[in-house]
């Protein structure tokens, strides 16, 4: 019966979902010596698009040309598309210290990590500024929205001067007959015509096309009272929604989000409704720094004890967990997780090769 009872916990083990928050990393040495990073950094729903490339490892090497650089979203993208939140340049943290810099651009980063915590994907990057500062991201998406990416950019010791985001909806074509429009507190407006400025009370935006490819809209919920101008140059393709921060803000919080497969103009005029509120408050309560359950370690622990787990690596890393969570350091406890589940899967591997 034990031994049995080992099998259904070895499938089990091995049967456990791969796609979970996590990055994967490549470089590659070009021709003409520069090296490309290109990160996939995945949430439970949508993954980010990060490349740089680099002559010295210390600088991004010519971010402005294309294929050097991308920041990019790839979240409610529709089969065959390339549309929705930009896939190349979501978005964007504008320094303004004696020249204007896109900090997530002009530097490497210092840190990219992605966690499940509590079932809740927790995605943190760092960049400095441009002169001594800090710029962290902080990105969690919840098992209850998961159409939703709630973003909290936190400023260290500088001053962010504006914030852009960027959207295809739909597709990156550009059709005769589509407009695209955006809607805001102060109307709808065709932005292939006309450029949209104007300083904000409420916290909604939504982007959507009329005529032709109209079944999808993005949305951006913000902060009006850390905004002191929204604009939305007039546009072909893209979309620019640029935010001019107002001085001394810390931190700034986002809620991004998208709806596929639903008249555009049903789905937008609920979101400045019912179902933009709904989020809205949601984003209000956010725990930012959310603490892990320990009850998922210690059942997985004891779980990878029963499957014969050595006993000295076991040991390592409960102590690497432990001191994680004595330091509040969620990063390092995920990975104390993710390393408990690596020695779980090697430990079902073998066991399952037994019963053969």
């Amino acid at each position: 019966m034990k031994r049995l009872a080992i099998f259904a916990l070895t499938a089990a083990v091995i049967g456990l979902s791969a796609v979970e928050p996590h990055v994967d990393m490549k470089t590659k040495k070009r021709a003409d010596g520069k090296t490309e990073i290109e990160r996939k950094v995945f949430f439970n729903n949508g993954q980010m698009n990060i490349k740089y490339v680099t002559a010295d490892g210390v600088k991004p090497f010519e971010s402005h040309k294309w294929n050097n650089y991308f920041f990019g979203l790839e979240f409610g993208r529709l089969p065959k598309t390339n549309g929705g939140w930009s896939i190349w340049h979501f978005f964007r943290c504008f320094e303004y210290n004696g020249r204007v810099s896109n900090l997530l651009a002009d530097s490497l980063p210092r840190q990219i990590s992605a966690n499940s915590i509590n079932g809740i994907a927790v995605v943190d990057m760092e960049y400095p500024s441009l002169k001594g500062g800090t710029l962290k991201l902080r990105m969690m998406q919840f098992p209850s929205h998961p159409n939703w990416i709630f973003m909290r950019v936190t400023a260290i010791n500088f001053n962010i001067w504006r914030l852009d985001f960027q959207a295809y909806p739909y597709q990156s074509d550009m059709p005769k007959d589509r407009e695209r429009h955006i809607r805001t507190e102060k109307g709808d407006f065709n932005i292939n015509k006309v450029t949209v400025k104007y300083t904000p009370a409420q916290p909604y935006l939504a982007l959507y096309n009329k005529f032709v490819q109209d079944t999808t809209a993005n949305y951006l919920i913000f902060q009006p009272a850390k905004i002191k101008m929204v604009e939305v140059p007039r546009c072909g393709a893209g979309v620019d929604i640029r935010l001019y921060a107002n001085k001394n803000v810390s931190h700034f919080d986002f809620a991004i989000g998208y709806r596929n497969n639903n008249p555009a103009s049903d789905s937008v005029s609920r979101f400045f409704g019912e179902d933009g509120d709904a989020v809205r408050k949601f984003m209000e309560g956010i725990d930012w720094n959310p603490k892990l359950s320990t009850a998922n370690f210690e059942k997985s622990y004891e779980e990878a004890k029963r499957l014969g787990v050595d006993a000295g690596k076991l040991a390592a890393v409960k102590k690497k967990y432990d001191a994680a969570m004595a330091k509040g350091d969620t990063t390092a406890a995920a990975n104390a997780e993710k390393e408990l589940d690596a020695l779980k899967k090697a430990a079902a591997s073998s066991g399952l090769n037994d019963f053969m």
